[in-house]
């Protein structure tokens, strides 16, 4: 059982499940767009979300704040030189296949992602006396999160399949996968609202309380729901109306003290499951 976990542990705090996520998602809009699956920026995806992620785990800002020790901040202690060499093996493997690519990717848009990521949790914005990374914003953090995350599996393998991103089916997917996203990470919110509140950051359920963000949360998927064409095949529908129910019980019976494994497994494995469904039944 405990190598169970530690294997578990490993999956998750390493960065390798969530990148296995995000690369999911960029294959289901492949799927729902009808184009053909490209594994070489599904690769591209998986390798630059494992270094983001990781290099986010190792900044110094993460193990100075003033709140009590996580599992997972013991973990990436213990496991520092492992997740430094993930992220080399991560950047190299991103560089060479973008740069080994036939396929364009605008250069501007990957670098304004880019720059979102890298700043999301470096103190670079002035505040009174001090800096906060973006992520300290007042209420940005979930913003940030579900925009960089539907751009990068919305918008680039259809930039990749040299399809036009602002025709009006693209923007609907692009609205209905950021909605999808924003629910979700008002779950982590939710979860980290003890440790928000010692930091001094100010998220929904710091302001509101927890019922009012799952309502927020639960709003967010309602208006993915509508957004679903009467056009889409009755398939597609029905996955991704699954999708939205299963996130829906997922972020009701969320609490701030429920298991790591609970955000990790469940809330993150939403969008793993979207794409199974979407997947099988289409």
């Amino acid at each position: 059982m405990r190598v169970a976990l530690n294997f578990l542990d490993a999956i998750l705090f390493s960065n390798f499940f969530i990148s296995v996520c995000a690369v999911a998602l960029a294959w289901e809009t492949y799927l729902l767009k009808d184009m053909p699956i490209s594994l070489r920026l599904g690769g591209i995806i998986f390798f630059a979300t494992l270094f983001i992620y990781n290099v986010d785990s190792l900044l110094p800002y993460k193990f100075n704040q003033d709140v009590p020790a996580t599992p997972r901040i013991a973990w990436v202690q213990r496991n520092r030189l492992v997740l430094i060499t993930l992220c080399l093996i991560s950047v190299l493997c991103t560089l060479y296949l973008y740069y080994t690519a036939l396929f364009e990717l605008n250069f501007w848009f990957l670098l304004h992602l880019v720059v979102v990521a890298g700043l999301y949790s470096i103190p670079v914005v002035p505040e009174r006396e001090r800096f906060i990374p973006l992520r300290d914003i007042p209420l940005l953090k979930v913003f940030l999160i579900a925009y960089v995350w539907t751009a990068v599996t919305v918008q680039l393998p259809q930039m990749e399949a040299g399809s036009n991103i602002f025709s009006a089916d693209s923007m609907v997917l692009f609205a209905r996968r950021f909605l999808f996203i924003f629910a979700l990470t008002l779950t982590f919110d939710i979860r980290d609202l003890y440790k928000d509140k010692l930091t001094g950051t100010l998220t929904f359920p710091g302001k509101w309380g927890v019922p009012t963000t799952k309502y927020l949360a639960l709003l967010a998927l309602l208006l993915y729901a509508i957004l679903l064409p009467g056009s889409v095949d009755t398939n597609v529908r029905l996955a991704l109306g699954l999708a939205a129910l299963s996130a829906g019980l997922v972020i009701w019976f969320a609490h701030e003290y429920r298991s790591r494994y609970y955000f990790l497994i469940l809330a993150d494995g939403m969008m793993l499951l979207q794409f199974l469904l979407v997947w099988w039944l289409a």
